[in-house]
């Protein structure tokens, strides 16, 4: 994993930390999930946390009122279908993009270092191919790329 990708997840869940979130009840997924396991497609920089957040309904609405004061979300491609129900909030040097689940498909892998989940390659690729960005579209490819090598 890399060093800018690390800072970034043990910051991310130490504030979540502080808010409350207990690391068994996050999933770390994205470009930071593929960084853990080897799959970041080369050149594909980090430069926000994505996160699966198990939470109730009384936390989604204060993370809600987060993003409105923090306004995070301005320019954020959250235009995506996908996209409706995620949050987006900045605490100081790092970008969150928050959904809350139940998830269905609980990864076996935890990082040790925080203790939280790390989606599988399979779910990150789901999420990117619902996306269907053109971005997208490149990671899946290159990740796909690099599980046949």
């Amino acid at each position: 994993m890399r060093k800018a990708s690390r800072k970034l997840l043990d910051t991310a869940v130490s504030y979540l930390t502080i808010l409350g979130f207990k690391p068994e009840n996050i999933i770390v997924t994205g470009s930071i999930a593929l960084d853990m396991q080897g799959l970041l497609p080369e050149g594909h920089e980090v430069h926000d946390v994505d996160l699966i957040i198990k939470m109730k309904e009384d936390s989604w609405r204060c993370l809600k009122l987060l993003e409105a004061v923090n306004l995070a979300n301005e320019g954020k491609d959250n235009m995506y279908p996908g996209r409706k129900d995620t949050i987006f909030f900045k605490f100081k040097d790092v970008t969150l993009n928050i959904w809350r689940n139940e998830w269905e498909e609980k990864s076996d892998l935890r990082d040790a270092v925080t203790g939280v989940y790390v989606a599988t390659a399979a779910h990150t690729i789901k999420a990117k191919k619902d996306y269907n960005r053109e971005k997208d579209v490149r990671d899946i490819n290159a990740i796909i790329k690099q599980i046949l090598n």
